[in-house]
Parts: structure tokens; C-alpha cells; sequence
């Protein structure tokens, strides 16, 4: 948080209702028009949200390493079982072989308490371009389309 060097007040811009409404709908229209061939489906639109989130590169990355000695196959089974654990306790994370072992990305949390204006504005916009390019619409036209249906 930016205090002021004078009185120690906040300097942070307060988020914009308008703004982060504007991000829900548009993952929401995103979500309905997402392509079937697409390599991920989310089941939901904060599915989505999450994964384009760790798209956008507003996450949290674990990684846990197997050593040399792990095969393709020792690798595969972690990552099935780091799934099954996730899906098990109903937590929404993304799993990737990672080198010698995987990481495991999760979406930091985009509430108002935890990102000010300035940093949510980025965030949007990077999530805004990942859906533009997976869509191959604006986010504009993709908004229009949602308030016309």
C-alpha cells in the first residue's frame, strides 16, 4: 500500500464497482462462449476466472521436484494424485509438469482487500487479452453479445 511521505495516508485509488463488475461479466460471456475444442473447460465461469488469472500471471507457483531419477510415468502419477487430492478437497488449482517434477498454480485472490485499483486495472487487462486472443472477439464485442442475448 503507497502511503503518503507527509501524513501517512492512503494513496491507493480506491477500486471501481464499475470495473470489477465489467471483469465478472466479461468472464461470464467468455465462459459461454468458450470454444469445445479448446484444450481447458471450465466448469464454471470461476473456473475460468481462476485459470485465466494464472494465465495472467497473478498466482501463487509450488513446485515440487522428483529428482533425475523420475521417469515420465513417476511423473504423471503425481500429477494424478496432486489432482485428485485437489479435486477432493474442492480446491481449484492447475497442474503441470515442471522439469524434473510439477508445479501446482493457483490464482491469488482479486478481492477488494486484497488488490487496489491500480494493480486490479493491470490484472483485467492482462485476463482481458488472454480472452480476446483464446475468443478471437474484443472484449467489447464479446460484452455486446452478452447484453444483446
Amino acid at each position: 500500500m503507497k502511503e503518503c511521505p507527509h501524513c501517512g495516508g492512503n494513496l491507493r485509488r480506491p477500486r471501481s464497482s464499475p470495473d470489477h463488475r465489467r471483469l465478472f461479466g466479461l468472464i461470464a460471456a467468455a465462459h459461454a462462449q468458450w470454444p469445445e475444442t479448446h484444450e481447458f473447460q471450465p466448469d464454471s465461469p470461476e473456473h475460468l476466472r481462476a485459470w485465466l488469472t494464472c494465465r495472467a500471471g497473478y498466482r501463487d507457483v509450488t513446485t515440487v521436484q522428483l529428482g533425475d531419477a523420475a521417469d515420465e510415468t513417476a511423473r504423471d502419477l503425481l500429477v494424478r494424485g496432486v489432482e485428485a487430492a485437489l479435486a477432493a478437497a474442492r480446491a481449484v488449482a492447475f497442474v503441470r509438469v515442471h522439469g524434473t517434477g510439477i508445479a501446482v498454480f493457483t490464482a491469488k485472490s482479486i478481492a477488494w482487500s486484497k488488490l487496489g485499483q491500480d494493480e486490479f486495472h493491470s490484472v483485467r487487462g492482462r485476463i482481458e487479452e488472454i480472452i480476446e486472443a483464446e475468443l478471437g472477439v474484443t472484449a467489447e464485442q464479446l460484452l455486446e453479445g452478452a447484453d444483446a442475448a
